[in-house]
């Protein structure tokens, strides 16, 4: 019984001093209204959503090589080849986020290279926000991504790649 009680102690005093890091990156954005590249444990923080909620905001997220006027990804336009130098769109619906939430699309490259991040604010009334890197010129061929996140949560992830030329389009 004493050395059970003695493991005992031993083991809530490791646990006690053990914490869970997470490194976070805030962007530059009003009061409340933060994306971050890492997950914060909880709801408690204004940045912090609930997972559930953040599925809900963002739907039908789509990549594609073309923008139509109602901001979607035009059927025969989506696709996930790409050359070096062609412009890369993602699309979402937006209309169930509230406005003023803040998603961001980050763009990560081969071996984990963070490339980019653009962030947009839902605006008052939208159904679809699209994102685009246009400066890919100076992409290598390979595999890349873009993830979604709004708030502390990601909520899609887009696989695509660079080719060469005459792959590119599909």
């Amino acid at each position: 019984m004493k050395h059970s009680l003695t493991a005992l102690c031993l083991f809530a005093l490791v646990m006690g001093g053990c914490k869970k890091t997470e490194e976070t990156v805030g962007a530059d954005t009003a009061p409340g209204q933060t994306t971050t590249t890492g997950e914060i444990a909880g709801t408690a923080s204004p940045g912090d959503l609930n997972p559930v909620s953040a599925q809900a905001y963002v739907d039908d997220v789509t990549i594609g090589h073309e923008v139509g006027s109602d901001g979607t990804i035009p059927a025969g336009h989506t696709g996930d080849d790409f050359k070096a130098g062609d412009p890369i769109h993602v699309a979402m619906k937006v209309k169930d986020a509230p406005a003023g939430a803040a998603v961001k699309v980050v763009w990560m490259g081969p071996n984990e290279t963070k490339i980019g991040e653009e962030q947009k604010d839902v605006p008052p009334g939208a159904t679809s926000l699209t994102f685009t890197a246009s400066n890919t010129r100076r992409w290598a061929k390979g595999d890349y991504r873009a993830e979604v996140w709004i708030g502390d949560e990601r909520v899609n992830t887009q696989q695509f790649q660079i080719v060469d030329a005459p792959r590119s389009g599909k």
